[in-house]
């Protein structure tokens, strides 16, 4: 090898073969409501399990997304950006980099009358600003994001005096929208609740404005940390989240209609993401594909002499080559390296003048033709420090 860094350097010794492991066949989708409550994910997996051979198990735990995966209960997480419990998750390093991939919708809800003659509007402000200047009855709905949403439209409609139409009960999602029809009221609500509720409650609210991208609340999915949690299904993970992200399946969820409603309800958001993601046009793993879940180094600390990685996962075996993706100690760019061990178990002596502090693992790429580098760069997370 030409590259001069410890990674590269190392003189590889394989040790003994082990037998090949399947690929798990299940891929568990913890998620939050939304996305199934509208049968969005009904719509879409059926392709990606037919292409990939994995069956998708869709879990909707609401709130409870990111418990349930530090549970172990996930492979991939679905929800909105700054849901509950993410900020925690994130830092604690039980995910790898979140993947916007689509937006949902909030609407501002009213009696059939409109009083304030606001049907239709694009603009929400506008329509928030017309609402006040009819002094139209308006209800905050304390849900965090839709009381955000409603302080935003009273900023940007000039923050017209509350008196006597802009009330604060204290209620919240079912409740705030019983109230509001009850005194045809205009209160904003997630559009799939509201269909769910109308469904159970012939309820008579409208949906009066829904146009304006500020109505919209971004969605992303998390690949589970394998290094963090145990037994995650990362080929699979990283597989459906790039499915959910190509340019086919982000056109199916724009033309996403729930039934009897024409209007669109889920905004395409993969462009979002950097474009060495985007521009990935490998195929998507499969469950008979060569997949690494967890990489090991030991000792994890050393100064000098060797160290052993070991690599599981499926599929692998003594002829599997394993292309290595790294960051070196104080870098701020990664690297890769190709067909940097063969076999699952390898020993690595350490080359004088090899750099001090942590290397990192950050993605592996397991193939058994040695040249051919053509597929999906699976994220991993191992690191190694060389003391001085």
């Amino acid at each position: 090898m030409r590259l001069t860094s410890w990674f590269l350097l190392f003189s590889l010794v394989i040790l003994g073969p082990r037998p090949a492991v399947a690929q798990s066949s299940v891929v568990r989708l913890q998620a939050v409501n939304v996305p199934v409550d509208s049968g969005l994910l009904a719509s879409l997996l059926p392709d990606f399990e037919k292409a990939t051979g994995f069956r998708v198990d869709v879990i909707k735990s609401g709130d409870l997304v990111y418990d349930m995966a530090r549970q172990g209960a996930a492979d991939l997480v679905l929800s909105h950006y700054g849901h509950a419990g993410m900020d925690d998750f994130m830092a604690d390093g039980l995910g790898f980099w979140p993947r916007a991939v689509f937006a949902n919708q909030s609407v501002l809800l009213g009696p059939s009358r409109d009083p304030a003659g606001v049907r239709g509007m694009q603009d929400a402000v506008q329509a928030f600003r017309r609402i006040a200047e009819t002094r139209s009855l308006f209800l905050v709905n304390n849900a965090a994001t839709e009381k955000y949403l409603g302080q935003v439209l009273w900023q940007a409609a000039g923050r017209p005096d509350p008196a006597g139409w802009y009330s604060d009960t204290g209620l919240r999602d079912q409740t705030v929208i019983q109230s509001a029809e009850r005194l045809e009221a205009y209160v904003l609500w997630g559009i799939i609740p509201f269909l769910k509720f109308r469904e159970s409650t012939n309820s008579r609210l409208e949906m009066i404005a829904a146009e304006d991208p500020l109505m919209q609340r971004l969605m992303m999915t998390v690949v589970v940390n394998p290094d963090k949690v145990a037994g995650v299904n990362v080929a699979g993970a990283v597989a459906l989240q790039r499915y959910l992200d190509s340019s086919a399946t982000q056109g199916r969820i724009r033309a996403f209609r729930y039934p009897g409603v024409s209007q669109q309800l889920f905004w395409p958001s993969g462009r979002d993401n950097i474009g060495t993601f985007l521009s990935d046009v490998s195929p998507l793993t499969t469950t008979a594909d060569l997949a690494v879940n967890s990489v090991v180094f030991s000792p994890a600390t050393l100064r000098t002499g060797s160290v052993t990685t070991t690599f599981a996962g499926a599929n692998l075996s003594a002829q599997t080559y394993f292309d290595v993706r790294f960051r070196r100690p104080g870098g701020t760019a990664d690297e890769v390296v190709e067909n940097w061990q063969r076999g699952e178990t390898g020993t690595h002596d350490i080359s004088v003048g090899t750099a001090t502090g942590t290397w990192r693992i950050t993605g592996v790429r397991a193939h058994r033709d040695p040249n051919d580098h053509s597929g999906t760069i699976i994220p991993a997370a191992a690191s190694a420090t060389l003391l001085p």
